[in-house]
Formats: structure tokens, sequence, C-alpha cells
């Protein structure tokens, strides 16, 4: 969805970019209002453009991205968007003092709200209509405003959850109540319906913001421009504007989702590109309808299509067929399998095997309870494997066979993963054996409960793992520093992240001030990092956040430590793209936070640990 709001903005600026600027308000639709669609209307702007408008454009947009290119907001305070409208007002006002034949104007600006007439008059058009209490459209026209700004508002939040640099979890609840409550005040008062868009939210992000008080700020600031400096608004130019908005349109269209989308096969693709094609050629709600359309028909496939597998073999004493039951066989699977066990040759073998079944409808059982009949009649040898239901199976066996059939489980992923991948690339393991080329190494905890590949979304081969308690970086290890020299000096590795996770077993055990035996050596640094930071940790009253900050230093420190080795610093020294990070990730939301650990800013009070390495 991210990525085709990004699409459709763009797309939608263009004109305006250009000076054609009919369509004054904007309309996030591919049919607009002015009986155009999102391509005629580039299009018809190509033929009616305002030079004054391309110059404001185009000085716009270099402002911004030198702004951000050399981080200029971080010296001024000053964002680049506010130097970008502030540039094309005063250089708009330059081609009018100087009556140089470009300036814009009218249509081409921010058009203030015309007050027709005196105060009192404005209000009265404004003011709910109390009379109408009995109209039944006005009724039906405020549920569907509910519904779909409701809905418009968890899309949105769905949306700035992802491109949040903390991956905070938002209340959906507190979100509507708020919103709801917003538009209650606001129809008394005779204003618009709200709702929340990305394209604000995004805004306000990108700018630096990190609290929820940026939302009522942006709203404050636009209040009272409107109120103390309408005549100055009402000079922006729509071109200078556009490329703002175009800026945010390309952050929030990346292209490489589209490549791991593809990469994901067709199940994961056809639903992204569908919702993304049909958000850029209807509106936000019915392409997401569509994008939801595809995917429910790609999970009701794979459950209809895949339920078993169906094998066929020529024996010595006849045919032999074995049925294997998929993890999930669903009532959507009856009628496939009455189909199959009609297909079973009289005289021969059946072996249908549940073991890897976790769920088997009542339906479906019922079937092959039935073909126990139709078996004899048939002279079918029947022969079922652990086909019950997921109640039973569990009650009915004994600890060591559950045991081994959990270990022997192991080896049947394995069997289904390798068919898995062969079937969408026939020389999957060919290449893979061809060598490793990873860009990361990766520095983790050994929770079981941090699967490094999955919730990167990476695959075999992209990452290069060192994996130990509580995710430690220590010079006597051998271990790590092997693998630390061998990912830098001969995997020639671009990026080394420390990766800690809250809800540490390590973390918690080295404070617990009991003790633990062998373990404890170890965990003896993490005590140190606690020493270092004992004044901030000390003020943090909460465990579960002391423990939280514990684990974000730690992790820190250990990027430190990294810094620290001569492994490190010789690669920096050659003039390798080495780059370090520092992650956590949270175990509860499933989201990865950076820590956004500035090597040159923070690393300068090490100075001691530099070493001058002799150049060749």
């Amino acid at each position: 969805m991210l990525a085709a709001i990004g699409v459709v903005l763009i797309l939608k600026q263009i004109p305006h970019a250009i000076g054609y600027d009919i369509d004054y308000e904007g309309d996030m639709g591919f049919f607009q209002k002015d009986r155009e669609n999102t391509f005629s209307e580039i299009l018809t702007a190509f033929y009616r453009f305002t030079p004054g408008a391309i110059i404001l454009f185009t000085v716009a947009l270099v402002l911004i991205l030198i702004w951000e290119k050399f981080k200029l907001h971080e010296k001024f305070i000053i964002h680049g968007s506010l130097v970008a409208i502030v540039t094309g007002v005063l250089l708009n006002e330059m081609f009018r003092i100087f009556e140089l034949g470009i300036v814009v104007s009218g249509e081409h600006l921010i058009q203030p709200i015309q007050l027709n007439g005196a105060l009192d008059l404005f209000l009265d058009d404004y003011s709910p209509n109390f009379s109408q209490w009995k109209n039944q459209t006005i009724y039906f026209i405020a549920i569907k405003l509910c519904l779909v700004m409701s809905l418009e508002t968890l899309l949105n939040l769905d949306a700035i959850e992802k491109i949040d640099p903390q991956r905070r979890i938002v209340s959906k609840n507190r979100e509507l109540v708020a919103q709801g409550t917003g538009n209650l005040c606001s129809a008394i008062l005779g204003g618009l319906p709200i709702t929340s868009v990305i394209i604000r939210s995004s805004a306000n992000l990108h700018a630096g913001a990190r609290t929820r008080f940026s939302s009522f700020l942006h709203g404050l600031l636009i209040l009272v421009s409107v109120i103390l400096i309408p005549v100055w608004i009402a000079k922006i130019p729509l071109a200078s504007l556009a490329a703002v908005l175009l800026v945010v349109g390309y952050k929030l269209t990346d292209y490489k989702i589209l490549q791991t989308q593809y990469k994901k096969g067709m199940d994961q693709f056809l639903p992204f590109i569908s919702t993304l094609v049909g958000i850029v050629f209807t509106d936000i709600l019915v392409g997401i309808g569509i994008g939801c359309l595809f995917s429910v028909f790609f999970i009701m496939r794979r459950n209809i299509l895949n339920p078993y597998q169906f094998n066929k073999k020529e024996m010595a004493y006849g045919v032999e067929v074995k049925i294997d039951l998929s993890e999930d066989v669903s009532f959507l699977n009856k009628s496939s399998m009455l189909y199959k066990l009609d297909k079973v040759p009289d005289n021969a073998h059946l072996i249908i095997d549940g073991s890897r079944s976790k769920y088997i409808d009542p339906d479906v059982l019922e079937i092959i309870e039935d073909f126990k009949i139709v078996a004899r009649s048939r002279n079918i040898k029947l022969e079922i494997i652990d086909v019950t239901s997921s109640y039973e199976k569990i009650q009915n066996k004994p600890l060591d066979l559950v045991l081994q059939q959990d270990y022997q489980k192991l080896f049947e992923n394995n069997r289904i993963w390798v068919e898995e991948k062969l079937s969408k690339d026939p020389d999957y393991f060919k290449n893979l054996a061809l060598g490793q080329t990873p860009q990361y190494l990766l520095i983790s905890c050994s929770d079981s409960r941090l699967s490094v590949n999955e919730m990167t979304g990476t695959s075999a081969g992209e990452l290069f793992v060192h994996r130990n308690i509580a995710n430690l970086v220590i010079d006597t290890d051998m271990n790590l520093m092997s693998v630390l020299q061998y990912s830098v000096e001969v995997l020639k590795v671009k990026h080394i992240v420390v990766c800690g996770h809250y809800d540490c077993g390590g973390v918690k055990t080295a404070i617990d001030g009991k003790y633990h035996g062998l373990i404890d050596a170890w965990l003896r640094h993490i005590k140190q990092v606690y020493r270092m930071n004992r004044k901030e940790l000390s003020g943090i009253l909460d465990e579960n956040e002391k423990h939280e900050r514990l684990v974000e230093l730690n992790v820190r420190e250990q990027v430190y430590n990294l810094c620290m080795t001569t492994i490190v610093q010789n690669a920096w020294s050659r003039g390798n793209d080495l780059q370090l990070h520092g992650w956590v990730y949270d175990l509860k939301q499933g989201k990865i936070l950076d820590l956004n650990i500035d090597i040159d800013k923070d690393f300068r009070d090490y100075d001691i640990f530099r070493y001058q390495f002799e150049t060749h």
C-alpha cells in the first residue's frame, strides 16, 4: 500500500510541477472530478505547461535534495521542505517585481478560503442544520463516512508503523476513539470529517518527529498560519508544493520491495502488484479490496490444491498408492479427497499417512472412515497412519513415541522444504553450492526465538551469522574473532550488525545478583556495561524499562568493541566501506529497532584504542 500511495502521489504532482493546476485540490483517485484521469491529466499538462512553474518546481526539488543529501536540517534545524516553499514564494515575487513574464498567479497559487460577506454569514453557512434529523440520507452518508474513514485510518496506522524507525505499535482503539471524538466536535462546529492520511503522517516522520505531539503541532501551525499569515499562504506556488510532495512520494515508494516480493513467488507477488495497480487505477479502498481478493484466492488455492501428496508406484506385488496429508486439511479439500480415493485402482495397496497433519477436518475424517467399507468391496489393502483428530493424536501417543516423532519431524520438514525450493527454482541448491557472497555479518543472541533470516526477509547465502549468549563481542573469544576476520577479509562484507533483543535471558541473569556457575564469567561483561551506565540506569524505576535500556546499552557497547578490534580498523585503513550497526529486536512486536549509532561521533572518546597501520 505504501508503494502504491507513493506512486499515486508522484503521478498526481506531475501536472502541478509543470504548471497545469485545473485539478486544484487534487484527487487521489484515478478518475477525477474534472473528468480527467491520472494519465490523461499528465498528457494534457504537457500541452499546457507554465515556464515559471517549471522553474519554481526545479529550484524547490534541488533545494530539498541538497538539504537531505548534506543533512543540513541537523545544522540549521529548519527542514528542507520549508526552505523550498519560502524560496518558491520569494522567487515568484522576484518574477513579479522584475516583470520577467514568467510569474505564476491565480490558479497556480494556493487559494485562500473566501469569506462571502460578514463573519456571521460565514458561520451560518458552515453551522449544522438540526432540521435534518429525519433525513435518512444523512444517516446513510454518516455510516459510509464512518466506515471509510475508520478503514483509511487503520490502513494508515499500519503503513506508518512500517516506516517508523523505532518500529512502535500504535494503539488502534485509542486512535479510533480520538478520531470519533474529533469528528463529533467537528460536525457540531460545522467542520469537515477528520481522518488520518499517510502523506501528512510520513511528512511529520521524515521531518524528524517522534511523538504524537507532532500531529497536534502540525494542525496548530496550520491554524495559526491561516489566521496570521493568510496573505503569504496565498502566495505559495503549487509547483513548489509539488516538489515537496513528490519527494514524500518517492520516500514511500521503495523499488526494492518489488524485487523482494517477486523473489517470494507469485503467491506473494500477485497480491502485492494487484494492490499497487488497483490503487493507481481506482482509489485506495478499492485497490486494497482488489489486493485482498487476490490474497484470499491464493490462500484458498494453496489449501485446495495442496492438501496432500499423491504417489503411485508399481511394485512387485502390485500397485502401491500413498497419500501424504498436509499440515492442515480443511473442508475445502473434501471433494478433491473423494476424487483421489475414487481413482485408487482395485486390488491396490493404499497408504494414507496423516503423521504430518496438525489438523484434519471432521468431514475429511468421515470420508476416510467411509472409504474403509469401499476398500473391502474393491479388495484394496488400506493402511492408515496417524489419521485422527488433533486431540486424539496428543492423548493417545506415549511420551517416547511423541519425542521420536518430533525428532523425525525435522527430517520431514527438510524434505518438504527441499521440494518447495526445487519447485520454484530447479537450480536453487546447485547455485547455492557455488559459494557465498553475503553483504552482512550478523552477531546475535543464541535465543531460539530469533530467526534471523526470517525476521530480516533474507535468503540463504545473504547473511553470515555468529551467535552467542547476549550477543557479546569479546576480543578473547577466538570463535567470534575468527568469524569477524573471515567475514571482513575474505567475504568482504559491507555491514556488521550487532543484534540484541528485549527479554534477553542473558542480560536479566547478569544483573539478578545470583550465582549461576560458569556462565557468570561470560556475563561479567554485561555487568561492566551496567557499571559504566549506572547513573542512567539507576534513574529508571520500572524494572522492565531498565532491562530494555540495558539491552540497548549492551548492543551499543558491543558495537564499540567491534570498533576497537584491529580487524575492523585495518579494513577502514584500507579504504573498505565497512559499516557497523546496532539493532534491538522486540519479541513482543516482531519489529527491529535500529539504534542509529553514529560511529564517527560516538567513537571519538575511544582514541586510545585507535591503531596506525602501515600503508603498502
